[in-house]
């Protein structure tokens, strides 16, 4: 259970204002060799008999080649959930198909009249010399329809790598604001992708769709580019028109949001998204192809297609509710709390200083940043709020200081009980609450440029290292203060003065970063807007899902200091194994390690070092660590080396439908602790068992990323 701690912390943050490419079984039992993955096929399929070797050939692949149309989940595992599901290109009629429809299997279901009576021996001849004769117009139409095929297929492949390059201009246009270039080049992509369409529907291809098994494949080409041509006419044309005098610099300037220009980007979502997924199931219902090329590729395409439609259709369903989070008609207060990663606390850190953003009819404001220690008002403080399970679990001081309400790594709950001191306190009524941390403010200042404070420049490359560690030794307490409060205030003008200025992609990737790696937390009380940031990755709940499961790895620092810019942490998962009872089996290893030597702890002032009187050096950490079973899993076989444990390793404790297991190891300056554990998730589980961790200060201060979480690169 937390120790209590009496000692300030510093007014911190203060301001003054793939698929697998198998083919599909046969039906009836019939049997079908590989086939090859060429516009070779073809050609063989319509020569029967000829010897001589036709010219090479590119692959049909190259034609569908096309920008993916979904990115991946913070963790990094989405890519397996076919496999693990058993469903590789089920056919329809199992209910699993990506592609709908069962396929055409046989050359007898090619042929077949499927289940009428065996014809008399007169008329038998007649089918037979009219198979035959048809049999032989394919072979001598075959020939030349080969080639053209071959010719089409060339064409097509160059026309594609043209299209992927002005598909990859239209994305910079629109990232940068460059609405004319976007609305242009939207009209070319349109006549190429028009063009395309009507090669694959041209007289050559209409013959070779009749080949057995192969002309499904003619077929699925013919409906990807028919769909693709909607897209381009129904969507992204009237799109693009409305985007044209978008940019993000009109949607952003001088510390707020225009709402007027919010709303119509809303309006352009609302109206492509019914295209857009009307598309994507036409293309999802398409018959299985047979040509490996077009199997792998339909297979990196559908999962991202399907993660696209759930995503616009959230997007589509939640997002008009934007402008009234940004105080369309009517003001919203939301409570920041600027985290502090040098003294871990399960979300993040302790929140060093807290204060009131303002929003209304989007412009945003800053209103006065206090001390998280602050002692607001005991009276109404929140102690019947406390359940059993907390307090053994964190104490009941959640509930009387919002510096320790944030031992408890869900979220809503410290929001819950953060906004309720706070109104307590100020009288000040809150719509959220929001969580920041250093490492998410240097991200910005990256962007928008820095600032400087008392002399210090503080820039996209500094300003953790500034906040979380070097003030301590370069200042006094009160100059810290001081120094902080005029980084938050300066640094949050000069973020939202410069936004707009920075590009949509640069934007994005920054925000999503934050997300991805729980830098940027948010709650908000009304429900709708709270479905938002669970869409957007940022509610930081405990997820509760069985099919999704996720393991919480979690540590709160109570040696009464700023020592955690020392620590690190990393989190191994095995390979999963599949247990007799569907349940699924990881290895988990955890590592911690007090980076900080009994050499370098001398020249550490003592703010720093901190004050507890369970060290037993002056570079010694005392660290709370919270192991999280995922939702209708559990965790068993732990095993410590290394590190103080005593009076014992781990105590299990439960919370809500969730299952807790708790230590207060002591480290030493310099030593690593090995946490080794089983992970089982329930057979209920969709995809891999995923990492959440608290975010550290580690990959700032040099010690490495936390292999837990989504690595810098893959983030962004």
């Amino acid at each position: 259970m937390p120790v209590d701690n009496n000692m300030p912390h510093g007014n911190h943050f203060a301001s003054n204002g793939p698929r697998p490419s198998g083919t599909g079984s046969s039906s009836g039992g019939n049997r079908r060799m590989p086939a090859p993955d060429t516009t070779e096929a073809f050609m063989m399929a319509s020569r029967s008999g000829r010897t001589a070797k036709p010219a090479p050939a590119q692959p049909v692949a190259s034609l569908g080649t096309r920008p993916s149309m979904g990115g991946q989940s913070s963790y990094h595992q989405q890519s397996n959930t076919h496999q693990q599901k058993g469903r590789a290109y089920a056919t329809g009629a199992t209910g699993g198909s990506p592609y709908g429809a069962a396929q055409a299997s046989s050359t007898r279901n090619a042929y077949s009249t499927g289940g009428d009576p065996e014809p008399k021996k007169g008329k038998g001849k007649i089918v037979a010399l009219v198979v035959g004769i048809v049999i032989l117009a394919i072979v001598a139409f075959g020939g030349t329809t080969g080639f053209f095929l071959y010719k089409d297929a060339k064409n097509l492949q160059a026309q594609v790598g043209t299209l992927m390059s002005e598909v990859s201009s239209m994305k910079d246009y629109l990232k940068n604001g460059e609405g004319e270039q976007l609305n242009a080049t939207a009209g070319t992509v349109a006549e190429q992708i028009a063009s395309m369409r009507d090669t694959v529907n041209g007289p050559a291809w209409t013959i070779a769709s009749f080949i057995p098994v192969y002309g499904d494949d003619i077929k699925l080409v013919r409906g990807v580019m028919d769909q693709a041509h909607i897209l381009a006419q129904d969507a992204m044309l009237p799109a693009c028109t409305q985007l044209e005098d978008f940019k993000l610099s009109n949607l952003l300037s001088d510390g707020a949001v225009n709402l007027p220009m919010l709303k119509e980007l809303i309006a352009t979502i609302q109206d492509v998204e019914p295209v857009v997924s009307s598309s994507i199931d036409a293309i999802a219902a398409l018959p299985e192809p047979h040509i490996g090329k077009i199997q792998e590729l339909m297979g990196k395409v559908t999962e991202p297609m399907a993660s696209a439609k759930t995503l616009l259709s959230n997007i589509n369903e939640i997002a008009p509710v934007l402008p009234q989070m940004l105080g369309d008609g009517g003001s919203r207060t939301y409570l920041l709390m600027a985290q502090q990663n040098a003294e871990l606390r399960a979300t993040g850190g302790l929140p060093g200083s807290i204060g009131p953003l303002i929003v209304e009819n989007g412009k945003i404001t800053v209103g006065e940043f206090v001390a998280g220690s602050t002692n607001f008002s005991t009276e109404a403080n929140m102690h019947g709020d406390v359940t059993a399970e907390e307090n053994a679990l964190f104490s009941d001081r959640m509930a009387t200081r919002i510096t320790d309400t944030n031992f408890n790594p869900d979220f809503p709950r410290v929001a819950h009980f953060a906004k309720g001191l706070y109104e307590a306190g100020t009288g000040q009524k809150v719509d959220g609450v929001i969580a920041i941390d250093p490492v998410f403010l240097q991200y910005l200042l990256a962007l928008s440029g820095s600032v400087d404070v008392s002399g210090i420049n503080v820039n996209g490359d500094n300003a953790a290292a500034l906040m979380l560690h070097d003030a301590y030794n370069m200042l006094s307490v009160e100059q810290t203060d001081q120094f902080f409060s005029g980084v938050a205030g300066l640094a949050f003008k000069q973020i939202m003065g410069n936004l707009g200025e920075v590009g949509f992609s640069n934007l994005f990737k920054t925000l999503g970063r934050g997300i991805a790696e729980h830098r940027f937390l948010a709650w908000m009380e009304n429900p709708e807007e709270e479905e938002l940031m669970t869409l957007l990755g940022c509610s930081g709940a405990l997820k509760d899902d069985p099919a999704e499961p996720e393991l919480g790895v979690y540590f709160a620092d109570e040696t009464w200091s700023k020592i955690s810019w020392y620590f690190s942490s990393n989190t191994h998962v095995d390979e999963g194994v599949k247990n007799s009872d569907g349940t699924t089996s990881y290895r988990v290893t955890t590592t911690m390690t007090n980076n900080l030597t009994l050499a370098e702890a001398a020249n550490q002032v003592d703010y720093i070092t901190g004050y507890h009187p369970n060290k037993k050096n002056r570079a010694g950490m005392f660290m709370h660590v919270y192991l999280v079973a995922p939702a209708g899993g559990s965790i068993s076989n732990i095993s410590t080396e290394g590190g103080d444990f005593s009076p014992q390793p781990f105590t299990e404790m439960p919370y809500n439908q969730w299952t807790f297991f708790t230590a207060s190891p002591v480290l030493a300056g310099g030593e690593t602790i090995t946490i080794s554990y089983d992970v089982t998730v329930s057979a209920e589980a969709e995809q891999p068992l995923m990492v959440r961790t608290t975010p550290t200060a580690q990959v700032v201060a040099g010690w490495g990323a936390n292999e837990a979480d989504p690595q810098p690169e893959a983030a962004e």
